[in-house]
């Protein structure tokens, strides 16, 4: 069940109270009717309207929780862009990787082709050359017929097996440098990310921070006009209305005096009877009271 009264006007009855502890229990009643019939940017907001107070009313759309997030959602829109923009760099930089890793490979693969050609060549081109000697290789998989031919399958096997070796060593000295550049762009974009994360908090901070002392200025400069700060009096108002109570007791017991009665329009000021006489004892308290008052205790 509601704990707001549905159609009482909230903000005529908090501009015409000057009990600290009703207008709290109003305020609290009317942000809760606000928040729940959904009433945020149709009326007055719960912040200018604890500063009415007679026929001052300063007016500001109400803003609810939601509402009042506004900024802060704006924020939050900026940094899932940023992530996105972040995932998709971190993507890319991935995906380069492996077509550098693939192209390293195909290179690898090319090379490993063309060096055994070549070395089929070289054995073609021995075999040539001894027999333009009178010397014979032998069969491919047989044992050499002479240390001439011996000697050059040999040197044919070392250079086939050395451009192996050159071909593999190539091969993981590019793939390691171009997993090395990989890792060196991804630790940028993280620092990047951090260091974007950490600039776009510290604005956020500074914009709540900028807020806050706006707010607490109007708040002031307000409280300075009405009286009242966040629904509560101040120290100024409460020492004026202290001092026109005073007054207005001085002046009732004056007329007490001057007339030898209480006067009807006296009696709710003074706390006795219409018709009071001054040889009534109350008189002589109403006295001392003023005298009390006066002097601060």
């Amino acid at each position: 069940m509601a704990g707001y009264r549905k159609d009482f006007d909230y903000a005529e009855a908090i501009a015409g109270t000057q009990d600290e502890g009703e207008r709290q229990q109003l305020l609290a009643e009317r942000q809760e009717k606000i928040e729940a019939e959904g009433l945020a940017g149709k009326v007055a907001s719960n912040e200018a309207v604890s500063t009415w107070t007679g026929n001052y009313r300063p007016y500001s759309v109400s803003s609810s929780k939601s509402g009042g997030s506004a900024v802060g959602k704006l924020y939050d829109a900026a940094e899932t862009a940023r992530l996105r923009r972040f995932e998709a760099a971190r993507a890319r930089i991935a995906a380069r990787l492996l077509e550098n890793l693939s192209s390293i490979d195909s290179d690898y693969t090319a090379g490993m082709t063309q060096a055994e050609i070549n070395a089929h060549r070289s054995v073609i081109s021995n075999e040539e050359k001894l027999a333009a000697l009178g010397l014979n290789m032998g069969a491919r998989h047989a044992a050499a017929t002479s240390g001439a031919a011996e000697t050059s399958r040999i040197a044919i096997d070392n250079r086939y097996r050395s451009d192996l070796d050159a071909l593999g060593q190539a091969r993981l000295t590019a793939r390691a440098a171009a997993q090395a550049n990989a890792a060196d762009q991804q630790a940028a974009l993280e620092s990047e990310q951090l260091a974007a994360a950490e600039n776009a908090a510290l604005q956020q901070a500074q914009a709540q921070l900028a807020q806050f002392n706006a707010d607490r200025d109007y708040s002031l400069s307000v409280a300075g006009l009405t009286g009242f700060l966040n629904g509560a009096p101040t120290l100024g108002w409460r020492q004026h209305q202290s001092s026109a109570a005073a007054s207005s007791y001085e002046q009732a017991l004056a007329r007490w005096k001057a007339a030898g009665y209480v006067q009807a329009a006296d009696a709710a000021v003074l706390g006795v009877p219409a018709g009071t006489p001054t040889a009534d004892a109350s008189y002589k308290n109403a006295s001392l009271a003023l005298q009390r008052w006066k002097a601060g205790y």
